[in-house]
């Protein structure tokens, strides 16, 4: 494969860099985003066209061998170094890797003109189980026919969708009917831009709300029950000690995580989330007065979804602006302290039983690890994997059933039988503003904890675990916008 070779310049500093002649636009401002930190979004080539279309192949029409080119822009001061191990394209493995990797990779979604955000939040709803198997399950004439139709012919496009992922009917699926039939149950995902007349690019996390009271109309308390969390919410005047109000029956399916210039770490920003103070008319005084509300968790799901609350309306941009600023997050996340006293008990004690299953577990793959030093088994590629995979899948029932042992009878259905969860997705946004930028999704091997996958549209690549603690945001580059954790154990 001939490469094409030439150096960079920026900031006054020469970079020498080497790019095979038929890769994209996009691929070499990857490469050159590593070598000088500053991000994709920022970079800016002087050269014909300014490299502006990432799609874009044949570099050796704009670049010629052997010249050097400027490259503008400012580095990220808190852009994290990409991992060592870099993204595995399947076009990149031998040939006789290849067919067992693309029986291993997923497959992604077509961007149909700004729709990054769909196919971002589809992946990310996808890899849901239970959410994916009622979705896949879904039978329109056996339904209730409460809800309106546009809803259900969401459903129906989304169980379409996502029968060609599980299939793997296509290279990339075109969710082109769903995206009509979103656009006319939710008029705001087709506003078009009024100069060029395209569609806009959209909030993926207004996507993923949407979809989430789609859903709750259609699958109703089989939705709500495994994702609604449930709390007791306080309300206290702070000028009336008299005045206190508790709400037992409030629930969303989703925290928010608020970000103040203070928000350093996901946890905080969750318990501001949760003790605010709003004003409002007192009904006993009838004066305005600051009032206290507290929020208990008295219900946990076995999926919890938290939102970064990154985006703001900006009245003199007249958009959503982006809150920048790194916001770090767990893998492993405890969220004992926002639940009631009572529940708190409950869950903490089932959290340290799962705390040993999991260190009994760690400890036998340590030991498998140091068995295995005779492995001179000759194998095909496809059968080896095939073997890896098998074993991995049995391992992990295992433990699934030793989780089950000490997991409480007595749940609600849908409820977490712990207060920990595991990270496995999240959607992310690159760009100042949630009208422009790119969504993508990254998410996590079913077996394979520190395996994760890159859905960038119809790209679809593995990234190490250490990639996902890169996603906490601090600059325009790919940062957090929502979480999926799944309830450990499970």
């Amino acid at each position: 494969m001939s490469q094409l070779e030439f150096n960079i310049k920026h900031a006054g500093k020469v970079y020498p860099v080497k790019i095979s002649t038929d890769a994209t636009a996009g691929a070499l401002k990857e490469q050159v985003e590593e070598l000088i930190k500053v991000p994709i979004s920022r970079q800016k080539y002087m050269v014909k066209g300014g490299l502006s279309d990432d799609k874009a192949t044949e570099l050796s029409s704009v670049i010629k061998p052997g010249s050097t080119i400027m490259v503008l822009g400012t580095p990220d001061a808190d852009l994290v170094s990409k991992p060592k191990q870099r993204s595995q394209f399947i076009e990149d493995l031998a040939p006789e890797q290849q067919l067992q990797h693309l029986n291993e990779l997923p497959i992604g979604f077509q961007n149909m003109g700004n729709t990054c955000y769909l196919n971002a939040t589809l992946q990310a709803l996808y890899r849901i189980e239970p959410l994916r198997d009622m979705i896949l399950n879904y039978n329109q004439q056996s339904a209730d026919n409460v809800a309106d139709e546009g809803h259900k012919k969401i459903i129906i496009e989304m169980k379409r969708c996502f029968e060609n992922l599980k299939n793997k009917s296509y290279k990339a699926v075109m969710p082109m009917v769903l995206l009509t039939a979103l656009r006319k149950c939710y008029p705001q995902f087709a506003e078009r831009d009024p100069q060029s007349g395209f569609y806009k690019q959209q909030d993926a996390e207004e996507l993923f709300t949407q979809l989430c009271q789609t859903m709750g109309l259609i699958f109703g308390d089989k939705f709500t029950e495994a994702f609604s969390i449930h709390f007791r919410t306080t309300i206290k005047d702070t000028a009336n000690e008299n005045d206190v109000t508790v709400k037992e029956d409030e629930s969303d399916v989703k925290l928010q995580c608020h970000i103040s210039g203070s928000t350093n770490f996901l946890k905080n920003g969750l318990m501001d989330s949760l003790h605010e103070q709003i004003e409002k008319r007192s009904t006993i005084t009838d004066v305005n007065s600051v009032y206290k509300v507290d929020k208990q968790i008295t219900k946990l799901p076995k999926y919890l979804t938290v939102q970064f609350v990154r985006f703001f309306w900006k009245r003199s941009a007249g958009k959503k602006s982006k809150i920048l600023r790194k916001v770090v997050f767990p893998f492993q996340l405890d969220v004992a302290e926002m639940l009631t006293p009572e529940y708190a008990k409950e869950k903490i004690q089932v959290r340290e039983d799962f705390r040993q299953i999991d260190k009994e577990r760690l400890e036998k793959e340590r030991d498998l690890k140091k068995r295995k030093i005779d492995d001179t088994t000759v194998m095909a590629p496809r059968e080896k994997y095939e073997t890896e995979m098998a074993l991995a899948k049995s391992e992990h029932e295992h433990w699934i059933e030793e989780f089950k042992k000490k997991t409480p009878k007595d749940l609600q259905p849908g409820e977490n039988p712990s207060c920990l969860y595991e990270l496995i997705g999240v959607i992310t946004h690159q760009g100042a503003n949630s009208e422009s930028g790119h969504y993508q999704s990254f998410i996590r091997d079913d077996t394979d904890e520190n395996k994760w996958y890159n859905f960038n549209d119809d790209k679809v690549s593995v990234v190490a675990k250490e990639k996902i603690e890169s996603l906490a945001g601090g600059g325009e580059s790919d940062s957090a916008l929502i979480l999926i954790y799944k309830g450990f154990g499970l």
